[in-house]
């Protein structure tokens, strides 16, 4: 039998699992293309930008981790920018790459709403690790600049807004705020003046998310000096203003937007059925209606439960949906039957500064504080430890070449 030829376009949570159980099948040969040599881990971006942890805890080498599944397994650098459905290549950049089957997964990106004039221009996304980057880059120097000219005295308040209340705004403004309360003990600064302000749409923040969480994380950030702006909506930004609801203006220095994802700009070049998202419709396999060789993961889909329910936006769905597709993708090249995706939320964890958590699993395990903390804690570690484990092995196996 001839080997397939598996493509994976997208090197993050879906494409990472998938790239797992299609080379280790040793059923095909797999090709994993991305625009970016890394995969970014970016539920840990909170820790990123509060100067937590540094570029190398979030990212794992790609060259590497194909490296360490032998030879039949290629990494490739190259934007693609469009697929020929019906002669079964992704273009690219640089080069046209041939399939059999097709895995996208090339995620999502920050949702800068049209209607508020300005938004995208003058706030920060950080969906990738450059955004994240250049945001802790140039926060980090205002603080700087801060310390500098203060001179024992108060001077104009330092003001951070983060718009959207889902996981993401939680998160960065709970360990910002931590980062600040912990710049001011360290450096015994005389006067506090940094504010942090969480702008939410909805009467709560976490929206839809067990109840269990909506209080915990209220009160965390509440203790945290965060000021929750709540029933507002962004109407326009300025460099260093925004104005809510039409009317209420709001200054500010810096300005990050987390109020939701569309699919990457991949799927906007693709005349196949999408979501207002953006995203692909799949089928409860995974695979695009109209090409059954093609499958889709992660946040470029949009994906159900198997009851027929929406799916947030997350990494463990992602590498559930990754799984699943691959799986599939190997019962085709073997003449066997799909299975149903069954794809399942198992809990919610969230980071809410420092050594503080709250955590809701398996629908009734429930914990906040600093046992919360070390369970997510432990969870993240051990995925990037397989990760850097099988990197280390790529490395070892391409130095023996050598």
């Amino acid at each position: 039998m001839n080997r397939k030829r598996v493509v994976i376009v997208g090197g993050g949570y879906a494409g990472v699992e998938a790239l797992h159980i299609l080379a280790s099948s040793g059923w095909c040969d797999v090709v994993l293309i991305d625009a970016h040599p890394y995969h970014y881990l970016q539920t840990d971006v909170y820790s990123l930008i509060a100067n937590e942890c540094s570029i190398g805890q979030v990212s794992v080498d790609l060259v590497a981790l194909c490296l360490s599944y032998g030879d039949h397994v290629t990494y490739i650098k190259d934007t693609i920018r469009a697929i020929d459905f019906d002669n079964r290549c992704v273009s690219g950049e640089n080069s046209c790459h041939p399939y059999d089957y097709l895995l996208l997964s090339t995620g999502a990106r920050t949702a800068f709403s049209a209607s508020a004039i300005g938004l995208k221009e003058h706030s920060h996304g950080v969906k990738t690790l450059p955004s994240a980057l250049r945001f802790k880059q140039q926060f980090e120097q205002r603080l700087y600049q801060r310390m500098e000219s203060e001179g024992g005295w108060c001077g104009d308040p330092f003001t951070i807004v983060i718009g959207g209340g889902g996981l993401s705004g939680v998160e960065i403004a709970a360990e910002m705020a931590y980062y600040v309360e912990k710049f001011y003990r360290d450096n015994s600064l005389t006067c506090d003046n940094i504010h942090i302000y969480l702008v939410i749409p909805h009467e709560d923040i976490l929206e839809g998310m067990d109840p269990y969480l909506i209080p915990n994380a209220t009160k965390r950030l509440r203790s945290l000096g965060v000021r929750i702006i709540n029933h507002s909506r962004i109407t326009s930004v300025e460099e260093h203003r925004l104005v809510l609801n039409g009317e209420t203006p709001l200054v500010f220095d810096f300005m990050i937007f987390t109020g939701g994802i569309v699919a990457s700009t991949l799927t906007s070049t693709m005349d196949t059925p999408k979501n207002k998202k953006s995203q692909l419709i799949v089928d409860e396999y995974l695979s695009l209606v109209s090409y059954g060789q093609v499958f889709a993961a992660g946040d470029i889909a949009e994906l159900r439960d198997l009851k027929g329910r929406l799916l947030p936006s997350s990494a463990q769905i992602a590498e559930q949906s990754g799984r699943c597709a691959a799986v599939n993708i190997v019962a085709l090249i073997n003449g066997q039957a799909m299975k149903k995706a069954p794809l399942r939320l198992k809990g919610v964890m969230i980071a809410l500064g420092g050594k503080y958590a709250s955590v809701s699993l398996l629908g009734w395990f429930r914990w906040s504080g600093y046992g919360a903390y070390w369970i997510k804690w432990g969870v993240m570690r051990w995925y990037r430890l397989r990760m850097i484990r099988r990197c280390k092995l790529g490395v070892s196996m391409r130095s023996a070449e050598v």
